[in-house]
C-alpha cells in the first residue's frame, strides 16, 4: 500500500513521545512492505532542517510542504498564532494537492493538528483512497488548561472546532483506549472502522544501556511535562520528600518541559530541606532518554485522576516498563487493565501523597527486581511497536 502521512513537524527531528510513536509505527509499516510518504505541513523546527535531513528507512520518503520558521522563538510564535493560517497553510495545501495529483495514495493518514486538518479540508476532494487518523486523547483537553494566555486558549478552542468539523469525514480510526473508542464512535460516520491501538514503545531502544553511568547516586527518574494537573509532579516531589530521611543517598531527577506549575514546585523544593537532592534537567534529547531511565533505581509517574487520564494512556509509562526497572504509577484510566500492584508495578491512589510515598518505598524493597522484570514482560506483550505496527498494517489493508 501507498500511504501519505500528514504531520505538522518531522517526527525524526522531534524528541517527544508523540514523535517516537509515529517513528515506530511508520518504520513498522515500511517493514511490512508499505511505502510511506511523510508530508510536513508545519515547517522547520531547526535551522536548515529541510535541506539537511536524511534517513535510512527503506520505503520512506519525507517531503517538506511548508518552510515556515519555527526554530526562532519570535518567528515561531508569530507563525503559530498569525501567519500559519494566512501564508503557510495555503502554500502547504497547494503542495499536498500536488502530491495527490502525482500519485495515488491508498491511505491518507491525518494527525489531529490544526495545520494538517486545515490542509485536509482544502484537498479532501482530491483524495482517492481512504482517510485514517490515530487518536490518543480527548479532543477537548484544552478546556482543562486554565493557565496560558488569551491567544493559546483561543487557538485551542479554534483547533477543536476544526477537529469536530473534520471527524465525521474520516474512514478509519486507531484509538489508544477503550474509553476514547466509545467517545469517538459517537462522532464518526456509521460506516467508519475502529481499531484499539494501545500505547507503543520501541523495546530495542532500552536494551544494552544498563552499563552507562549517568549519576553517582541512586535516583528516582521522571520524564515529561512539569505539570501538576497532567502528571502530578507536585505529588511526586512531596512523596520523595516523605521518604528522604529513610533513603539519605536517594535523589530525584525531573527531566522535561517547563510548565506554569514550576515556580510553585520550586518553592516546595526550596522549603523541603532536601533541595540539594532534587534536580531539574530540562528537556533531554531523544538519545539521552534511554540511559537516563535505564539507570534509574525507580521510575515514577504520579498521574492524577483527570479527564485526560481517563481517556489517554501515558507513552512514558511504556518507556519506563521497557527498562525492566521498578515503576511507580497511579491507578488511573486504563492503566490497571495492564498492570497489577506488587506484580508488574507499584501502584498508588491518584492524588494521594501518602499512597505514592508508600509505592516509592515498596519500589526500593526486595520485590523491586521481580516487579520490574514483570513490567517489562507486560510492555513486550502489549506495547511493543513492532507487534502493533503489524496489527495496524492488517487493519489498514482490511476492507
Amino acid at each position: 500500500m501507498n500511504i501519505l502521512l500528514l504531520r505538522h513537524y518531522n517526527p525524526y527531528t522531534e524528541s517527544g513521545a508523540s514523535a517516537n510513536r509515529f517513528r515506530g509505527l511508520v518504520e513498522g509499516l515500511c517493514r511490512e512492505g508499505h511505502s510511506v510518504t511523510i508530508g510536513i505541513v508545519g515547517g522547520e523546527l531547526h535551522k536548515g532542517e529541510a535541506a539537511s535531513f536524511k534517513h535510512d528507512v527503506e520505503g520512506l520518503r519525507v517531503e517538506y510542504l511548508s518552510h515556515s520558521n519555527h526554530y526562532h522563538p519570535l518567528c515561531g510564535r508569530l507563525n503559530t498564532y498569525f501567519f500559519d493560517d494566512l501564508i503557510h497553510l495555503p502554500a502547504a495545501s497547494r503542495d499536498v494537492r500536488k502530491l495527490l495529483k502525482e500519485q495515488r495514495f491508498d491511505i491518507v493518514w491525518l494527525t489531529n493538528q490544526a495545520s494538517v486538518l486545515g490542509s485536509f479540508r482544502k484537498v479532501q476532494k482530491q483524495i482517492k483512497g481512504r482517510t485514517f487518523i490515530e487518536l490518543n486523547e480527548f479532543n477537548d483537553i484544552y478546556k482543562e488548561e486554565k493557565e496560558g494566555n488569551f491567544l493559546q486558549r483561543r487557538k485551542g478552542a479554534r483547533d477543536n472546532r476544526m477537529f469536530l468539523d473534520t471527524i465525521g469525514k474520516i474512514d478509519l480510526f486507531a484509538v489508544m483506549t477503550k474509553t476514547l473508542t466509545e467517545h469517538y464512535r459517537q462522532m464518526a460516520k456509521p460506516e467508519a472502522k475502529f481499531m484499539l491501538l494501545p500505547m507503543t514503545v520501541d523495546m530495542t531502544r532500552f536494551m544494552n544501556v544498563k552499563d552507562t553511568v549517568m549519576y553517582n547516586k541512586p535516583y528516582i527518574a521522571f520524564t515529561g511535562t512539569m505539570s501538576n494537573q497532567k502528571d502530578g509532579v507536585d505529588v511526586l516531589i512531596k512523596a520523595f520528600i516523605k521518604n528522604a530521611v529513610k533513603y539519605p543517598d536517594l535523589h530525584l531527577y525531573l527531566a522535561g518541559f517547563w510548565h506554569y506549575d514550576v515556580p510553585a514546585q520550586d518553592k516546595l523544593i526550596e522549603e523541603s530541606g532536601v533541595s540539594n537532592r532534587i534536580h531539574r534537567l530540562g528537556v533531554l534529547e531523544r538519545e539521552q532518554i534511554p540511559p537516563f531511565v535505564c539507570n534509574a533505581r525507580v521510575l515514577a509517574l504520579s498521574r492524577p485522576n483527570s479527564h485526560q487520564a481517563q481517556g489517554g494512556f501515558p507513552t512514558k509509562l511504556g518507556e519506563y516498563l521497557a527498562t525492566g526497572n521498578p515503576v511507580c504509577v497511579t491507578k488511573v484510566g486504563e492503566i490497571p487493565d495492564y498492570l497489577e500492584d506488587n506484580v508488574s508495578a507499584f501502584m498508588a491512589e491518584p492524588g494521594s501523597v501518602e499512597s505514592f510515598a508508600d509505592a516509592l518505598d515498596r519500589a526500593m524493597g526486595e520485590k523491586a527486581e521481580m516487579v520490574g522484570t514483570a513490567g517489562r514482560e507486560v510492555a513486550e506483550e502489549s506495547f511493543d511497536v513492532a507487534k502493533q505496527a503489524r496489527r495496524l498494517s492488517e487493519f489498514l489493508k482490511s476492507k
